[in-house]
């Protein structure tokens, strides 16, 4: 758990973070979100010690992160910035093998960690464990660099606009696989943007900021569906929340007996897939399917009504 307590940081007289209280809980994703100068990155940066307070304090599992070495704090927690970081003249393997070589790790577990994460993100070891970052494509960097994160095990992963630019297609692609590392490993990550999209897709928590103050820290239900502050609401979108709250549930909670005719869609799919391609197609109704198997179908009528403003 990440308790952040009247968290400030002061420059020149303006507080860029001021008196921020927020709790991370463990297992989970909390995604910062806020525009340019909103103080999210700044925040994020006192809970590795790259940036020092002017107030409030940071615990880590109850322990205040005051009393342990900055150097010790940070092999103990993933960082992922935005660029990727990768140290240009080092490999792949040795730019994954970083803090496990700073923590003492012998050769053969280090290799062998190595070629796991690699293999976990779809690098094939033989083929690029000893390429050099200009060698891999802007998608291939990015992997490389979550992995070199996770290299050490840690038990939080701090991720400052990791996917900032990266194309849209690669961009999905590395998303997905955040949520799958996230769900297979229970790492607690805090991520940043500016992106509201990125933020309802990938956060169980999402914290909104605003001139260095935390606005509203809930749930992307609640934040779609009672957002605390016109800014807030400005940030979601006011003509996007329906289609942001059906991006939010799977078809495959939301299955109603009867027989659609027509393309089945996935089970898997977003609800705000299926309302697209309902309306795309001009049909009340799409078959849901799952391997192979029809197993009832979505209404264009029982999304509208999920689409609807919580009362």
């Amino acid at each position: 758990m990440i308790e952040i307590d009247e968290l400030s940081k002061v420059y020149n007289g303006t507080a860029v973070v001021d008196q921020v209280t927020l709790t991370i809980q463990p297992h989970t994703i909390c995604v910062v979100v806020g525009t340019s100068g909103s103080g999210k990155t700044t925040l994020m940066r006192m809970i590795n010690k790259l940036v020092s307070p002017s107030g409030g304090s940071v615990r880590i599992d109850g322990e205040d992160i005051a009393g342990i070495p900055a150097y010790e704090l940070r092999r103990r927690m993933g960082y992922v910035i935005q660029g990727h970081g990768l140290f240009p003249h080092r490999t792949v393997r040795q730019n994954i093998a970083t803090v496990p070589k700073l923590l003492g790790w012998d050769k053969a577990k280090t290799a062998d960690r190595v070629d796991e994460l690699m293999t976990l993100f779809q690098l094939d070891p033989a083929e690029f464990r000893d390429r050099l970052p200009h060698e891999l494509s802007g998608g291939q960097q990015q992997r490389v660099g979550v992995a070199r994160a996770l290299a050490a095990k840690p038990n939080i992963l701090l991720m400052d606009e990791p996917y900032g630019a990266l194309d849209p297609v690669i961009r999905a692609k590395s998303q997905e696989d955040l949520l799958n590392i996230q769900r297979q490993f229970g790492t607690t990550i805090v991520l940043v943007t500016h992106d509201m999209e990125e933020a309802i897709h990938l956060g169980h928590t999402i914290a909104v900021m605003d001139q260095g103050k935390l606005l509203q820290s809930a749930a992307p239900a609640e934040i779609i569906g009672r957002p605390a502050t016109p800014f807030v609401a400005e940030l979601i979108g006011t003509s996007e929340r329906p289609f942001r709250l059906l991006s939010l549930y799977k078809v495959a909670d939301h299955i109603e007996a009867g027989q659609a005719s027509g393309d089945p869609i996935g089970a898997d799919a977003s609800l705000r897939d299926a309302y697209a391609e309902l309306l795309w197609s001009g049909r009340p109704a799409l078959p849901v399917q799952r391997d192979g198997q029809i197993l009832g179908q979505i209404s264009l009528a029982a999304l509208s009504r999920l689409a609807a403003r919580p009362q």
